[in-house]
């Protein structure tokens, strides 16, 4: 059966297969311009999505390669610091101690080798105050200031004295550009009435005298304040001031570290609960833990259910747990990497209340980067367990390991003349320069572990911008070739149809 094809049905025919192929023209000569097979969601749902998320993968291996530049700045830093200069300046120290040793070295000797010290003092104080782009990378967390400050401590051959120097059971006070020797001339006891001393900034050669108030003693502006009743013995002014004759105390140079530290145990806040309710805790946190007593909970009985939540993400979510009580007035609770002790045997009744919450703070130093997907790495360093000196008011590592109570103790032994003090120096510096070595060696696999992420890195950001170029990008040579092919379609519709609309019965008549 024929079928009647009338002009208008020819014309929009037409005008359909032009601007059909007008339009793949068009959207080939789009990809062209932008050099993307998807301009518009629209163009390829799927390949959008792919696109979208390849996109927020590059972005976080670019984040994380920012991260891995930083860490390499801190971590080669503090490589050079101690691996290089710190390690110079302590083989520069061994030598000056290993004169100061030799028992043909005068006073005077020992007095130049002291200011030698105080330079090489000074540099060592500098190297600990080392900042990164402003921040200091010895200082802990609190890498806005300093990582320590120059002041003074004590130092006593006397065993008692010694004791309480070590436990940090003294304050001190004032300023002193030179050593002082104190040296008692009574015996007996601080609390037992005021001793007599004399005390030297010059090595001995002028003395001055004077007598401690209670437990307090001050010589040349410097205040000292034993917190302990502590017994002093006379000395034998004619025999001179050495350490073993009666008992004599140096006042020296030290540091103090000011930055914060990872030491255990945490902080802990009780908030909400009864009176003289004491807690403790113990573990490895990599953060706050936030714990919550969900009923009353009377510790003095024997099985009774005790429940309880606690929250790592400051009580945004809760995990449920529950404990048993022994009858002991105490309760362990866990919570992740470690657990909470509470002990309510001076709390009335013995109960703990619902509601009661106890803060779990660790002291955390680190300042950790995220160098790859859910792998961090600290990039600072808790100065104390490097350089030593004092921290909250007592030595922060064992003298045999303790920087810079080592060379404030060699200061004042040159400046003092004391040459057996001397010769215990040098033998601490081995010591030391292991516990450098040791710290220098840590950091050196921190950079080995930066070192290999950035590689990792580089090879994922590749991986990835070749799926993103697979997947968005056009293929120019097969781009072209399709141009080519759909120019020479519009134009022979073009073609085509200006013949045909000519073309009419009237034509032929």
């Amino acid at each position: 059966m024929a079928i009647r094809v009338t002009q208008n049905t020819m014309y929009d025919k037409m005008t359909s297969q032009m601007q059909k192929s007008l339009a793949a023209y068009m959207e080939s000569n789009e990809q062209g311009s932008s050099q993307k097979k998807i301009n518009r969601p629209s163009d390829d749902p799927a390949g959008t999505y792919r696109v979208l998320v390849t996109r927020n993968d590059i972005s976080a291996t670019t984040q994380y390669q920012s991260n891995v530049d930083t860490a390499k700045g801190w971590l080669s830093l503090a490589d050079n610091v101690l691996g290089t200069q710190l390690s110079n300046s302590l083989t520069s120290l061994k030598a000056l101690a290993e004169q100061a040793s030799t028992g043909t070295y005068s006073a005077e000797n020992r007095r130049q080798i002291a200011d030698q010290a105080r330079q090489i003092f000074g540099q060592m104080l500098n190297l600990s105050n080392t900042q990164y782009e402003g921040n200091s990378i010895f200082a802990g967390q609190r890498y806005d200031r300093n990582a320590f400050e120059e002041g003074l401590a004590l130092t006593s051959a006397d065993t008692n004295w010694d004791t309480a120097i070590q436990a940090g059971d003294y304050t001190i006070q004032g300023a002193s550009s030179k050593s002082m020797m104190i040296q008692f001339t009574s015996t007996g006891t601080l609390d037992g009435g005021p001793q007599t001393f004399r005390w030297s900034n010059d090595g001995g050669t002028t003395w001055s005298t004077g007598t401690t108030a209670g437990r307090t003693l001050t010589a040349n502006g410097v205040t000292v304040t034993m917190k302990n009743d502590m017994a002093v013995t006379a000395a034998d002014i004619s025999a001179g001031p050495g350490s073993k004759n009666g008992t004599l105390v140096y006042i020296r140079p030290t540091a103090v570290y000011q930055g914060d530290d990872n030491d255990p145990p945490p902080t802990m806040t009780v908030m909400g609960g009864p009176a003289n309710l004491t807690t403790s805790a113990a573990g490895s946190f990599g953060g706050n833990v936030l714990l919550r007593m969900d009923n009353n909970a009377n510790l003095s009985l024997t099985g009774s259910t005790v429940n309880y939540s606690y929250s790592t993400d400051s009580g945004s979510t809760w995990v449920a747990a529950t404990a048993t009580t022994d009858g002991s007035n105490k309760l362990r609770l866990l919570v992740p990497s470690g657990y909470v002790d509470m002990d309510a045997t001076t709390v009335a009744g013995n109960t703990v209340n619902a509601g009661t919450q106890i803060l779990v703070h660790p002291d955390r130093a680190d300042l950790n980067l995220e160098i790859m997907k859910g792998s961090y790495i600290s990039v600072n360093n808790v100065g104390k367990d490097i350089f030593g000196g004092y921290y909250e008011g007592k030595p922060a590592l064992p003298g045999s390991t303790n920087l810079f109570d080592m060379v404030g103790e060699f200061i004042s032994y040159c400046e003092n003349n004391n040459q057996e003090g001397c010769q215990q120096t040098l033998a601490k510096i081995a010591t030391v320069q292991q516990n450098v070595l040791t710290q220098t060696a840590r950091i050196g696999g921190l950079e080995n572990r930066v070192s290999t992420a950035s590689d990792v890195l580089s090879f994922q950001k590749l991986d990835q911008q070749e799926r993103l170029s697979y997947t968005e990008d056009v293929d120019l040579t097969e781009l072209l070739t399709k141009l080519t092919r759909q120019q020479l379609t519009y134009q022979t519709v073009l073609q085509s149809s200006s013949k045909i609309m000519q073309m009419s019965l009237a034509s032929y008549l």
